[in-house]
């Protein structure tokens, strides 16, 4: 699957060294070194960003550690989930992201943390 052009680099813009990548069929969007809402320990994650359906939900944000934070996503529902060769943590969060842009797909899943 390829992502929109023009929806890639909107998100290149806000995050430096921002990359795609597939595993087993799934395209992903790596965005290293994230900065998380106020109250987040820790402040910058690694994410990883899957925009289509997965586990049941329709998109999912999986982060390369577990936050300590006091917003409504306190559910971890995967934990050390090796996608890409490496270990992901993600909340059980149904993000509002229905045919939206990347952008705001993330902006979305980010409010699980606020």
């Amino acid at each position: 699957m390829s992502f929109p052009s023009d929806e890639i680099e909107e998100l290149k813009s806000c995050f430096a060294g921002l990359s795609t990548a597939s595993e087993g069929g799934t395209a992903f969007i790596l965005i290293p070194e994230m900065g998380l809402p106020a109250g987040c320990e820790p402040k910058v994650v690694d994410a990883l960003l899957c925009p289509t359906p997965r586990d049941g939900y329709a998109s999912r944000l999986f982060v390369s550690a577990k936050i300590t934070h006091q917003g409504k996503g306190q559910n971890w529902n995967a934990a050390g989930v090796v996608i890409l060769g490496r270990q992901w943590w993600a909340v059980s969060w149904k993000a509002q992201d229905s045919n939206k842009r990347l952008s705001a797909m993330l902006a979305s899943h980010l409010e699980a943390f606020r």
